[in-house]
């Protein structure tokens, strides 16, 4: 019935070419329902029983609902009638398909594909996706929007899933909101809101001191930037003391654009050991990478971090490309380790290739993450987090504006931000990816996809914590 509802919200439907693809299952069940309501409502309505007369018992009771001016065929004849539809509605399969499509119900999908439909419509989930891992076999119904009921699922934001469901509407079947939180959710989405609880009002009487110390491994000659745009990502996350261990050289360049940073000033040949090790003692949380570089005196900064770090530790872009050569050495780390690794550097460290990351984003951040016992940013749209005792969570915000070189330094330097204060590393991480997400969408609104870069979410940080403040 919601789905229903959400038709004839968006739509005038009387008289329109209206054809339903129903499955045998209760899915199929629902879209029966879909059927008689939109026929009531004026449509003209088919039903093509793709996968034949239904099975079990609701989807029978909805199927013997239907009145007689709904036309039913089966999917072998059905091709220009799919074709020519202007309201399409997928309810083949629901939350329980698995692997590919069986023959018959992929050439019905692809005929709804093809079709210039005005507005195409999924029950619960696109058929063709997996419900748990977001995997779509390349036939999946290309749907406008997915309406799903309760609460979203991880199809829903993970991609490829996330692609063919368009945008997803969230209905409440009266199932009440005490009852959905008490499901075990090892798998759920984040949004703004989640986010807020985890930011308290600031101690009146709170000093620099109280709200942490990092310690920023980045940069290198060439790549200053990346330190830069990391470091000013901390700092509006709100960390009290910013201290920066870069080489002499860069010092002019990163000191004028981070005038509140300290800094430890390193020659790459003498004494580099000993002053990384006097830098982490004092450090609440330290970020490895942003434009380190993978020169040798890199690899002897990871190592000494490695280890020596007792504070939660961010690994990020070159410290996960040195990490890559031997990923085992994060077994003898007695820190807590957040890694946040894009699909290519996921894949060096996996030995996977890319395809193999992205087709079950989900499953691959799993299994780093309890191999390594170390929490896992999969970035990329839908940023899978997952932590060892596996809980995972996908983010929700976020925009193509984003993909541009410099976005993963300010999400590393947000990240480390929030540890250093003492978020809980898990907390930290999806926080983080949730709040620049977010900037990327209100800095994508101000200055469009096309334009809007990563310094740009620095300076749109700020309105973020504003919302979270103004609670």
């Amino acid at each position: 019935g919601e789905t229903a509802r959400f038709i004839l919200e968006k739509t005038d439907v009387s008289g329109k070419r209206t054809v339903i693809l129903c499955g045998k299952g209760n899915n199929g069940g629902d879209g029966f329902v879909v059927a008689r309501l939109l026929a009531k409502a004026g449509a003209n309505v088919t039903v093509v029983l793709v996968q034949g007369a239904p099975a079990g018992a609701l989807a029978k009771q909805a199927y013997d609902k239907m009145t007689k001016e709904i036309a039913i065929v089966t999917a072998r004849g059905a091709e220009k009638t799919v074709r020519g539809a202007e309201i399409l509605v997928d309810a083949v399969f629901g939350f329980g398909f698995r692997g590919a499509l069986p023959g018959p119900a992929a050439a019905a999908l692809q005929w709804a594909n093809d079709s210039k439909a005005a507005l195409r419509v999924a029950v619960d989930l696109p058929s063709g996706v997996e419900c748990d891992t977001g995997a779509a076999d390349p036939s999946s119904f290309r749907a406008d929007y997915t309406v799903t009921f309760t609460a979203l699922k991880a199809a829903h934001a993970v991609y490829p899933g996330a692609a063919f469901a368009g945008r997803t509407v969230v209905r409440n079947v009266g199932i009440r909101q005490s009852l959905v939180e008490m499901l075990p959710h090892e798998t759920a989405t984040v949004s703004l809101n989640d986010v807020k609880p985890l930011f308290p009002r600031r101690k009146r009487d709170g000093h620099k001191g109280d709200f942490g110390r990092l310690l920023m491994l980045c940069g290198s000659v060439g790549m200053a930037g990346a330190c830069i745009m990391a470091a000013r990502a901390a700092l509006r996350g709100g960390v009290g003391l910013l201290e920066l261990a870069v080489p002499h050289a860069l010092y002019p360049i990163v000191a004028a654009a981070v005038p509140e940073a300290v800094f430890t000033l390193y020659d790459v040949n003498e004494g580099l050991e000993a002053q990384i090790e006097a830098a982490l003692s004092r450090a609440d949380a330290c970020l490895v990478g942003c434009g380190l570089g993978t020169a040798p005196y890199a690899a002897r900064i990871l190592e000494t971090v490695l280890r020596g770090a007792r504070c939660p530790l961010v690994l990020d872009a070159d410290a996960l490309n040195l990490l890559a050569v031997s990923p085992d050495r994060l077994m003898d780390v007695r820190a807590p380790v957040t890694v946040t690794p894009h699909p290519g550097e996921m894949a060096r460290l996996t030995e996977k290739d890319v395809a193999a990351v992205q087709a079950d984003r989900i499953q691959t951040a799993k299994e780093f993450t309890a191999r390594y016992h170390a929490v896992t940013v999969l970035k990329g749209a839908g940023t899978v987090v997952a932590e060892p005792k596996g809980d995972v969570r996908i983010n929700t915000t976020g925009n193509p504006g984003m993909a541009r070189g410099g976005s993963g330094d300010v999400l590393a330097g947000l990240l480390a931000s929030f540890a250093a204060q003492g978020m809980e590393p898990f907390a930290a991480a999806w926080a983080a990816v949730c709040i620049h997400g977010a900037a990327g969408d209100r800095a994508a609104k101000a200055f469009s996809e096309q334009s809007v870069l990563p310094t740009d979410l620095i300076e749109t940080l700020p309105k973020v914590f504003l919302e979270l403040e103004k609670r």
